[in-house]
């Protein structure tokens, strides 16, 4: 029963205009298929409009007027395997009943209109007529299930699409949840290496362990601020990695040179939020293993068809080991990896290399997407 009301409250998957479109569309062709066999026979002129096309409108124009009603109750009328014999027979007699009320109806709404026009002895035709009804009756029957069918291809249809939209909703919060918790990871991963640092300097310098903390606070109001974006432009990116720069520029001086290869029209590319920063701190952390003199960073962003490649080189390490990602390698690389697979799927490539010569490299290569707000 519950089914049912629900059922009954439902709005229709089409408006009026549509089922009066259907109903001319299907009134044509039943009267183009009565009216061949004239024509094919050369005697056009010996076919009725009135008498043989008028029937066929009003059968299938009274349908229209009766879909909206059917639509509402077509519980009552259709088949359940949830439901006892009993009540489905009654749903098909109740379907009977209408089939026949229909072809009793439309057979003398024709009538009413054709004598509006031209003269007919209704008692003479009487036995005509009837047999006409009953005739038709089987018909309408056989209509009305027809009617039923497309409701519930429909109905079908419409629970397909919801139930896709559902899924893919749960997926995207899933994925979303996921990208989260991966750049969450990174939080923690670079406050402890940035406090580091600071505390490094506090016994040597504690005015510029003091500008650190400065560029710290900063820096993570900045990671708040961009906390629920997936995603970034390259030059939000590269604003972000900047002012992580210039926090790691007060412990290296002028040791720490990064050199820059954008393209212009990559400034508006689409970059996982954080992609760069994880790479940058791995590749100082290579650049300052083996001297104290200088780290040399270069970052290249380029579009390669459509796909966007990001290179970063240092001059670290001479022969570096060179980690399978993501099953070697520090957090951060980790990191990058799992975040570019969450996103893209199998339409990536993370991999690093050794820099001739000497030197450690990182490519990432995703989908080129551009922003349509920069």
């Amino acid at each position: 029963m519950v089914k049912q009301t629900a059922q009954s409250n439902r709005s229709m998957p089409f408006s009026y205009a549509m089922l009066f479109s259907g109903g001319m569309i299907i009134s044509i062709v039943f009267t183009m298929q009565a009216v061949i066999p004239y024509l094919y026979a050369g005697v056009l002129e010996k076919f009725s409009w009135l008498f043989e096309g008028l029937p066929i409108i009003t059968r299938y124009f009274l349908w229209v007027a009766l879909i909206p009603l059917i639509y509402h109750f077509s519980n009552y009328f259709t088949w359940h395997n949830n439901q006892s014999l009993i009540r489905n027979l009654l749903h098909v007699f109740t379907g009977l009943i209408l089939g026949a009320v229909h072809s009793f109806v439309s057979y003398w709404l024709f009538i009413g209109i054709y004598l509006l026009f031209d003269d007919m002895d209704v008692g003479s035709a009487m036995s005509h007529i009837l047999a006409s009804i009953y005739a038709g009756a089987v018909g309408s029957f056989v209509e009305l299930w027809v009617i039923l069918g497309l409701f519930n291809a429909i109905n079908y249809y419409q629970k397909f699409q919801q139930q896709g939209i559902v899924m893919a909703n749960q997926e995207k919060e899933l994925a979303n949840a996921k990208l989260t918790a991966f750049r969450m990871q990174l939080h923690p991963h670079f406050l402890f290496n940035a406090l580091n640092s600071v505390m490094s300097l506090i016994d040597v310098n504690k005015l510029k362990a003091k500008d650190m903390l400065v560029e710290l606070s900063t820096l993570m109001r900045r990671l708040l601020e961009q906390d629920n974006r997936h995603t970034v432009t390259v030059k939000d990116e590269l604003s972000f990695i900047q002012s992580y720069l210039e926090l790691e520029r007060l412990r290296f001086e002028d040791r720490l040179v990064i050199t820059y290869h954008i393209e212009p029209e990559q400034y508006s590319a689409l970059v996982p939020n954080l992609i760069l920063q994880p790479i940058i701190e791995n590749a100082i952390k290579h650049g300052f293993s083996q001297s104290t003199e200088s780290c040399e960073i270069t970052l290249e962003i380029k579009s390669q068809q459509y796909e966007l490649v990001i290179l970063i080189e240092d001059n670290g390490i001479e022969s570096p080991f060179i980690p399978r990602l993501p099953n070697s390698g520090g957090v951060g690389l980790k990191n990058v990896y799992q975040r570019l697979e969450q996103m893209f799927g199998d339409e990536f490539s993370c991999s690093t290399y050794a820099v001739k010569p000497k030197g450690f490299g990182v490519q990432l290569i995703f989908p080129l997407i551009r922003s349509h707000f920069s």
